[in-house]
């Protein structure tokens, strides 16, 4: 639908102006009026670029989207009043804007569930799948609280990893920016220098100008055909399904790297499962929901053949230990929960052990990271160094006593 640029008034007569998608004026008219608003004008809003795009709905908007469902079903209050009040004060114009379809949808008798399933883009599977299942056995509040903590645990982990990052990523840019200038600012004007005197170029200054010679010339067409290549891949991953499941596998099979996103992965889909089955999603269906949130077709594949051994009439450890997906270890865990009629907390088990080693596997590997990347900024300064000072000590034995 389009979006528009409007004018309005509230009940106090203070005008506020925002963007609203709507289906025509009359659509965005009655949108305003349930958030107690009085249209004054409105006009099309213009298409912005990528830079300047509206706000995107993020991880926290669905979990305060939690948070004031469970207060609504605490409380027994009217979910369509509960909504509207939480549409008031959405401040990411994005989210309300889906608020509102979805006071739209509800007002118009559809479920919740149908309702949030009209935008897959915000609401995944597992999330459709879990509300489902809240209204069928009138658990609104238990799962949307499970729901919160799942998305909460999943904020904090994204959260550490960022900070992780933060400080190998300044190194890298350093690393680059210093290799930058060194290669196109100061050897060229050093080999001018040294050239002019008619002295002879030490070794390490005639690596390094033929190193600043080699980037000058090829560094401007093959950045962008490096870039061009990566476009290429990434479109043809995407169309073809084939091809991005092999490329899922080379992934996995990278040292260090496959085996965190291993289980970075399997710790996502344990979880994930765990959090249906203790919802009252069937194990068929948790475990194609569990597949889809894989990340990975390799892993999402495997998770697809054993569930399809288990509707065959296979066991669930016995499914998941032919597929080799999980260590004996975690597939004890899994036989012992499926055995005790307790596969749900088995499930978190596997989830926990896999989200420590996930995490304890990308920390490793970033504090690894670290020193490598001072050691070669290290390195590219003590080449600098060298090849600079060379030819002043060269300049200066030349000068006549």
């Amino acid at each position: 639908m389009p979006r528009f640029r409007y004018r309005a008034a509230d009940s106090a007569g203070h005008r506020v102006s925002g963007e609203l998608t709507a289906a025509n004026d009359i659509d965005l008219d009655l949108r305003l009026r349930r958030m107690g608003l009085m249209l004054i004008r409105a006009r099309p809003a213009r298409s912005r670029g990528l830079l300047l795009s509206s706000q995107r709905i993020t991880r926290r908007d669905l979990i305060s989207f939690c948070f004031h469902i469970q207060q609504i079903a605490r409380t027994n209050a009217s979910l369509l009043d509960g909504l509207k009040d939480l549409l008031a004060g959405a401040e990411n114009t994005r989210f309300r804007d889906l608020l509102i379809m979805v006071v739209d949808d509800l007002e118009g008798g559809k479920l919740l569930s149908e309702a949030l399933s009209a935008h897959p883009d915000v609401f995944d599977r597992i999330f459709i799948a879990l509300v489902r299942a809240a209204e069928k056995s009138d658990q609104i509040e238990t799962v949307f609280a499970r729901l919160e903590n799942s998305l909460k645990q999943q904020d904090e982990l994204q959260a550490e990893l960022t900070r992780l990052l933060i400080y190998p990523g300044i190194t890298a840019l350093a690393v680059l920016a210093a290799g930058g200038v060194m290669l196109f600012y100061l050897t060229p004007r050093l080999a001018t220098l040294v050239t002019s005197l008619n002295l002879p170029m030490p070794f390490a200054t005639q690596l390094l100008v033929g190193l600043s010679e080699l980037a000058r010339q090829h560094l401007p067409w093959l950045i962008p055909l490096l870039v061009a290549i990566g476009i290429a891949i990434q479109v043809a991953v995407r169309h073809s399904d084939h091809l991005a499941e092999r490329m899922d596998g080379f992934l996995l099979r990278l040292p260090s790297i496959g085996p965190a996103l291993k289980k970075h992965a399997l710790a996502r889909v344990s979880s994930l499962l765990a959090l249906l089955l203790q919802s009252g999603v069937g194990l068929l269906e948790a475990l194609s929901a569990g597949a889809e949130s894989a990340g990975n077709r390799v892993i999402a594949h495997k998770i697809n053949l054993a569930a399809q051994q288990i509707a065959a009439g296979g066991g669930v450890s016995d499914s998941l230990r032919r597929q080799d997906l999980l260590p004996p270890l975690v597939l004890r865990m899994v036989l012992t929960g499926e055995t005790n009629g307790a596969l749900p907390e088995a499930l978190e088990n596997v989830a926990w052990f896999y989200q420590r080693d996930a995490r304890e596997t990308i920390t490793r590997a970033l504090k690894l990271l670290e020193p490598s990347l001072a050691a070669l900024l290290g390195l590219l300064l003590a080449v600098l160094l060298l090849a600079v000072f060379l030819p002043v000590y060269q300049i200066i034995g030349e000068l006549p006593l």
